[in-house]
């Protein structure tokens, strides 16, 4: 809700300046671009102390608790998150999210090897995990159906949250046939 809040300043040294949506306001900016705000690995939500940056994505279709007032309750996260949108989508500013579908933050334990081993992620010719990403993995962009994940949830934060845009991390490695797809069916969405 940070993002969000309007009327705060901020008083050093006998100089009073605009802090939160008032100062993005102030400077002008038309658009913003949040890191990772799905679901991420390493951050345990019940305690407030954590963070990091969002690049070990868990769940890519789930807001980050550790960002709401209450990460027990989903509906928290929801609101808020939604509340933010509203907020800068009133004052012409757009959303841009930072999104990672270019690996996992394990390999063996994901959802995704879970549900079919060994074919949402790219493998070496031994069979073990490619690892362009550096971070022991990477996505098989190429496959049919890690193709149609990561368009859906492309589709899923335009239609649902009302994001302009996004940025891929890595974007190398997810393939040029599946960032067409994306871009022609967020494309349908955002021209609404």
């Amino acid at each position: 809700l940070g993002l969000a809040e309007e009327g705060t300043t901020y008083t050093s040294k006998g100089k009073t300046v605009k802090t939160g949506l008032d100062h993005i306001k102030e400077l002008g900016v038309s658009h913003v671009q949040i890191q990772p705000f799905y679901d991420f690995a390493s951050i345990d939500e019940s305690n407030s102390d954590g963070y990091n940056w969002g690049y070990d994505p868990l769940n890519y279709n789930c807001l980050e608790g550790s960002y709401s007032s209450d990460p027990t309750d989903g509906l928290v996260r929801i609101k808020e998150f939604k509340t933010m949108m509203k907020a800068m989508l009133e004052n012409n500013i757009q959303v841009n999210m930072d999104v990672v579908y270019n690996h996992t933050s394990g390999s063996d334990n994901t959802n995704f090897e879970k549900i079919v081993p060994g074919y949402y992620h790219r493998l070496d010719n031994a069979f073990g995990y490619s690892n362009g990403s550096g971070c022991g993995n990477e996505m098989a962009s190429e496959n049919y159906m890690y193709r149609k994940f990561i368009v859906d949830s492309c589709k899923f934060w335009m239609s649902e949250y009302k994001l302009s845009g996004y940025r891929f991390d890595l974007m190398g490695l997810v393939d040029v046939d599946t960032m067409s797809e994306v871009y022609k069916e967020c494309s349908k969405i955002y021209d609404k």
